[in-house]
């Protein structure tokens, strides 16, 4: 029999494994797909503001599979597993958004349809999650167009502020091409990368923070 600390314990322990997985989903925005009949194809995907499901391209078998999973970032016993469900959708702003933030031709591939990925479940290790934790809106979505003017006309700045969010070496090419509450998507040479905004210093007084308190004060660090 289950006692009342020992449920608190476990409840802990798994908002705890959502916390990580969540935070694994938002460090990457690509992976594999992978088919039915060990049919598989890596995907590069944005997640569509409003609701929070992937859009991608995808190879047209997408639509013919029976459980489609997606793997965060690659196939592994350690990877973000997500079994998702596609819709396939025309081309609009939420697709042209993918192509400003890839910098790519969305028929790479073979992959030449438009998709909407609805998240059904997610697994990371031995937790299985409900889908919806991983699809919330993103309330930074109306403030993301001009985050990203500000910082990408301050190349230096911009590059300056790369490096020490994440610890790249090099970030001469770097352009800011998404924004969240907490932290940017930043585009490499290589691909895009998670930059996450640091976490408040526990010994400061308590403050209102905005995006943008929380960019002028990074930028004042690299001025």
């Amino acid at each position: 029999m289950t006692t009342p600390h020992e449920h608190h314990d476990d409840e802990h322990k798994e908002l705890e494994a959502l916390d990580h997985a969540q935070s694994v989903f938002a460090a990457y925005r690509e992976g594999l797909l992978m088919l039915d009949h060990d049919d598989h194809a890596p995907i590069r995907f944005v997640t569509e503001h409003a609701s929070g499901r992937l859009i991608a391209p995808v190879p047209a078998a997408t639509f013919e599979s029976a459980h489609p999973v997606i793997f965060i970032p690659e196939e592994s016993d350690s990877s973000l597993q997500m079994l998702i469900t596609p819709q396939e959708i025309p081309e609009s702003a939420t697709t042209d958004r993918w192509l400003a933030f890839h910098l790519t031709d969305a028929t790479h591939d073979g992959q030449t349809h438009w998709a909407a990925l609805e998240i059904d479940s997610a697994r990371h290790g031995p937790w299985v999650f409900d889908g919806d934790p991983f699809m919330a809106p993103n309330p930074a979505a109306g403030l993301e167009p001009r985050v990203c003017k500000r910082l990408n006309a301050n190349p230096e700045a911009l590059a300056k502020l790369t490096i020490m969010l994440t610890g790249a070496t090099n970030a001469d090419d770097a352009r800011c091409v998404g924004v969240d509450p907490r932290g940017l998507y930043i585009r490499l040479r290589h691909g895009v990368i998670r930059a996450p905004f640091p976490e408040p210093d526990a010994d400061s007084p308590p403050a209102i923070e905005t995006l943008d308190s929380i960019l002028d004060a990074l930028l004042a660090r690299v001025a």
